[in-house]
């Protein structure tokens, strides 16, 4: 999966999200900061990206990610 690939499906759910993927291959860390995860728990915030991913870590497109999550005033 390439690191457009992520950044698009990610903005496709949370248009305002800033993403920063990080990896090659099927291993990656993503920062992504988003007015969406205000007010949400760290791991509440997560599960909103693995949902998002959830296809591409099913299929072995993504194999291990590690989550950077922030709010935009963060």
């Amino acid at each position: 999966m390439t690191d457009n690939e992520i950044i698009e499906l990610i903005q496709a759910e949370l248009p305002d999200a800033r993403v920063r993927p990080d990896g090659e291959g099927c291993n990656f860390r993503i920062a992504v900061t988003s007015s969406a995860f205000v007010g949400k728990s760290l791991l509440q915030q997560h599960q909103i990206l693995n949902r998002i991913l959830k296809p591409a870590l099913e299929s072995g497109e993504l194999h291990a990610v590690t989550f950077d999550t922030r709010t935009p005033d963060n």
